[in-house]
């Protein structure tokens, strides 16, 4: 409790509230000084508000999006403001990039256990919390439906997967007995308006509420405060880099800024992998985390993520690519040898026979999910990588429309040779291993029968025809799930258990999802504990 209890002149000096000398805000890091009249407050009764709104929802992303849009359109005049860290008003975190796709169901009851499925031997995500969202997720579909502007022109409904369908809709794990309860709503990639993406979607409908919803960009949240007696969360502090502004919410806090896919030492902390790299969330960098545990919130999922999988990435900075197209060569460590990373796309190679598969044979990623003894978890990956190729794979990759290269990748990305030899030299990889790990990899190829990694066989192109490439290819992620522990109506749980006054949070941040991870699943939270956590805010669940 050392960071919560602090001297007043201590918690000022790390830019945060402290009132009656006790600690009354948590802070992630350093921010602009707070106002003379906050300096000198000392108690909650003495704080200078500089705004006042009935709900302020920290992080605009797909979450704090929907939550926002629920107070508008669901809060009998409830006010509103939702506060982003980055420029962009889609947020600025992972919601973008997730192919806009939300999941839903017609069958809340069946897709209740495929979520325990999921959940498996982990246990920690209790059964209310789980039900909650099968509520929220049966919930979408008409809940979209409901907002101005939806069009069921532009988006693609399914109800389930059926076989022989060529539909994208299919459970991620249909092994499990209840996996065929879900569907999926996919905006029109093809769609000229731009509503390519629900974040998109959600951002004009954000737009069409006029008044009810302020919004800021650029607007990071430093502080939470909490009254030191009640622990009631009174309200937040942010700055729009220069001064610092105290916004009371009168009503509750929805937290939805994110994971800490950009924080080094909490990656190695929790994920023991500190040089995987983010895909996206370049602002998530866990400030959020560290301003909820000051306020004295429990912790859970922190060692889930959405990873790893291994990215053609630049060698010199953080930029990276989301896949690699690894049916064109073979994946290699420091040894010059392959690993059970070798192959890591999805499952499914063709969907029309995917219920014929036994997955406990399959090679493959399931979000960063490894086969591996027959089992599917997180395992961890090396620090470095090289994915190898020859001429007619690299062409094939600058070719991939998935890819969209619009670069060399020899600038900067990966190194050529003549020679598998002297490609070795290169990355500095022993050659004797990397030439016999080839030439293994090409037998195999020529028998159509991956022995050493069972990759499926319609992957087997043989590295063979001079010039060889070596593309640099670290672990990426996409998202983590850890943070505060939820409760089924979205609040904030301390040490104990019980809910923190006033602070709730939704998507990522904190995340439902501990094990096993289902497609679209972080989207449809998003959309399904926004809503929640705004309406037991609000008080009309």
């Amino acid at each position: 409790m050392q960071d919560v209890m602090q001297s007043r002149r201590t918690f000022i000096k790390a830019a945060s509230v402290a009132l009656g000398g006790m600690a009354v805000a948590g802070l992630a890091g350093c921010a602009p000084a707070a106002t003379a009249a906050n300096d000198e407050a000392s108690s909650v009764d003495g704080i200078t508000w500089d705004e006042e709104f009935d709900i302020v929802v920290v992080g605009g992303g797909l979450a704090g999006m929907a939550a926002a849009v629920t107070a508008a359109t669901e809060g009998d005049g409830a006010s509103c403001l939702l506060l982003e860290k980055g420029p962009q008003e889609t947020g600025n975190g992972n919601s973008a990039f997730a192919a806009g796709m939300v999941l839903w169901t017609n069958q809340r009851d069946n897709f209740l256990e495929y979520l325990k499925e999921l959940r498996g031997e982990m246990d920690n995500t209790p059964d209310d919390v789980l039900a909650s969202f099968a509520d929220g997720v049966s919930e979408n579909l008409d809940w979209l439906r409901s907002l101005p502007g939806f069009s069921e022109d532009e988006v693609t409904i399914t109800e389930y997967y059926a076989e022989g369908t060529g539909d994208s809709c299919y459970p991620e794990h249909n092994e499990l007995e209840h996996a065929y309860s879900i569907g999926r709503i996919r905006w029109n990639p093809s769609n000229e308006s731009g509503n390519t993406q629900v974040t998109l979607f959600m951002n004009s409908v954000v737009n069409a509420c006029g008044d009810a919803i302020t919004r800021k960009t650029n607007a990071p949240v430093t502080a939470l405060v909490q009254d030191p007696e009640t622990k009631e969360i009174l309200g937040c502090v942010y700055t729009n880099g220069s001064s610092s502004t105290y916004v009371k919410a009168a009503k509750g806090v929805i937290m939805c800024c994110g994971g800490f896919e950009n924080n080094a030492q909490m990656k190695a902390d929790y994920l023991s992998a500190p040089w995987a790299r983010r895909i996206a969330g370049e602002c998530n960098e866990g400030d959020g985390i560290t301003m909820c545990a000051r306020a004295g919130a429990d912790m859970w999922h922190m060692n889930s993520c959405a990873g790893f999988w291994t990215s053609m990435s630049k060698i010199d900075s953080d930029q990276c690519l989301m896949r690699t197209p690894k049916e064109e060569g073979i994946t290699v460590g420091v040894n010059g040898r392959r690993f059970y990373m070798d192959w890591d796309k999805d499952v499914a190679v063709d969907w029309d026979s995917f219920t014929e598969r036994d997955l406990r044979l399959h090679v493959g990623s399931r979000h960063g999910h490894m086969q591996f003894g027959g089992e599917w978890p997180h395992l961890p990956m090396p620090a470095v990588t090289w994915f190898i190729t020859d001429a007619a794979g690299y062409q094939s990759i600058l070719e991939n429309k998935m890819m969209a290269i619009t670069f060399d990748p020899m600038e900067g990305w990966g190194y050529t040779a003549e020679t598998l030899e002297e490609l070795a030299g290169l990355i500095d990889v022993p050659a004797d291993e990397l030439t016999r790990t080839v030439a293994q990899w090409n037998e195999c190829c020529a028998q159509g029968e991956d022995v050493y990694f069972h990759r499926p066989a319609s992957t087997l192109n043989p590295v063979e025809g001079a010039p060889y490439y070596a593309l640099y290819c670290p672990p990426t992620m996409l998202n983590t799930d850890g943070g505060p522990r939820r409760s089924a109506k979205g609040e904030i749980l301390d040490l104990e258990g019980q809910p923190i006054p006033h602070l709730y949070s939704a998507g990522e941040f904190g995340s439902v999802w501990s094990h096993m991870y289902q497609g679209a699943g972080n989207l449809a939270e998003c959309l399904a504990f926004g809503r929640i956590s705004v309406r037991n805010c609000l008080g009309i669940a």
